[in-house]
């Protein structure tokens, strides 16, 4: 049995190939605080206190989006708003909303390199 536990994701790192369009993307796009950049890397933040994570962007020379891997996903108020929001800031929407038997309304969306980005909204 191990001696440790994982407590908590901590950060989401994400390879990506235009710093400033990710930026752009993340900030401006998503919607997601920016906390700072340093040496080739922005630092982000969702929510608050100890439910905060971080979402690093990483520049690299040659970032490998695949649909298979890791997909990470956004919880939203308001799913249908996020994506009208997504659309007129010039991003693209994988799929448009669509209320799944699990319990949530789920849309797709592609950042600039190509990473999908689910976005979620409960169904109450």
């Amino acid at each position: 049995m191990a001696n440790f536990h994982i407590e908590k994701i901590n950060t989401i790192i994400i390879p990506i190939k235009d710093l400033e369009r990710s930026i752009d993307f993340y900030k401006n796009v998503l919607n997601l605080t920016e906390d700072f950049v340093e040496n080739g890397m922005a630092y982000f933040s969702v929510g608050e206190g100890d439910n905060k994570i971080s979402v690093m962007l990483h520049i690299i020379d040659e970032p490998q989006p695949v649909e298979k891997g890791i997909v990470f996903e956004l919880m939203t108020d308001d799913v249908v708003a996020a994506v009208d929001f997504i659309k007129s800031a010039g991003g693209e929407i994988v799929q448009e909303p669509v209320d799944r038997e699990w319990g949530v309304k789920e849309a797709v969306i592609a950042d600039p390199d190509g990473y999908r980005i689910w976005i979620v909204q409960p169904i109450s």
